[in-house]
């Protein structure tokens, strides 16, 4: 575990990360997570990518706007649309490499690069986040097609926000929830109310998904659990981080055994949609299970971490 004493923490007991999220580029983003072994993104690519697929064979079209909830600088969209790894990232943005130049300079790289690693051309991600700098970033980058600042927790959403949060095929989340709540999904739904998208939320287990199912449901929307055990998002920063954490958990009544006793945060994964269109989701549980016990195991024990800057 890295003994970083250097944090504030927020309420529930996490460091507080808010400034490194609304920097004017993502230097300190990268350099600041990758120290932390931040990897959610990459864990929750495969599942994503199961949704995908799914989601077209049941909507039948290939094209699919995802509207990415707490995106910070875009960065589930360079991992889905690139098809990358944050091994990848973290060496892109490594500080030795992009230290010396002006955020002009390294924005021109970001937009070189983005046009030479998208797969998935008919993947559209747009972004929805309260930093500023964050969405002017990823948006001037190409990472994200569009981008939103708003608070659609404590307020509605503008007509502006709203045009661009509309026509969502696929909302996802990895880490937000518990920032959010309920409000921001209903707002959501309610803006693309015709359309209804599916929903994959990637939930710490510190915090309970529950009263967010509840408002998903008096939509008609359906909310499981995908049962392939937890997802690695990153290691604590400290001691004192780990500690708050594992007290918030046995309030809950979650046993941390393995998971965050072992010194890294754990999420679950929580897909919504429709109810008559549960049934066409179609995820291979046994490989993604074998992929998240596999990776919780080598991190656990102190291996495939040597790429991470």
């Amino acid at each position: 575990m890295n003994e970083q004493n250097n944090f504030d923490f927020d309420g529930d007991g996490k460091i507080d990360l808010s400034d490194i999220y609304n920097k004017t580029d993502p230097r300190r983003y990268y350099s600041t997570l990758g120290r932390l072994d931040y990897i959610i993104p990459e864990t929750a690519k495969p599942v994503f990518q199961q949704v995908i697929d799914s989601y077209r064979n049941v909507r039948e079209k290939e094209r699919v706007r995802i509207v990415d909830v707490g995106c910070s600088y875009g960065i589930n969209a360079a991992i889905l649309k690139g098809d990358l790894e944050m091994a990848q990232l973290y060496e892109h943005y490594a500080p030795d490499v992009v230290a010396s130049v002006d955020r002009d300079a390294l924005l021109e790289r970001d937009q070189a690069i983005v046009e030479e690693i998208v797969k998935d051309p008919a993947l559209e991600v747009v972004g929805l986040d309260v930093s500023p700098n964050a969405i002017r970033y990823a948006v001037e980058a190409n990472l994200l097609d569009d981008g939103i600042v708003a608070d659609l927790e404590n307020t509605a959403p503008t007509p502006n926000a709203a045009s661009v949060i509309d026509g969502a095929d696929l909302i996802i989340s990895t880490g937000c929830v518990g920032y959010v709540g309920e409000n921001t999904f209903k707002n959501i739904v309610e803006v693309n109310a015709p359309n209804r998208p599916w929903m994959v939320n990637f939930v710490l287990r510190m915090f309970p998904f529950d009263e967010i199912a509840g408002a998903l449901g008096e939509y008609g929307y359906t909310t499981e659990k995908i049962d392939a055990g937890t997802f690695l998002q990153r290691r604590f920063a400290s001691r004192e981080e780990q500690d708050h954490v594992l007290e918030r958990l046995s309030e809950l009544g979650v046993d941390p055994s393995g998971r965050e006793s072992a010194g890294w945060y754990h999420a679950e994964a929580f897909i919504s949609c429709p109810q008559e269109e549960l049934a066409g989701i179609d995820l291979d549980i046994a490989s993604l299970a074998r992929g998240a016990s596999s990776l919780i195991t080598a991190r656990n024990t102190g291996g495939a971490n040597s790429t991470l800057r």
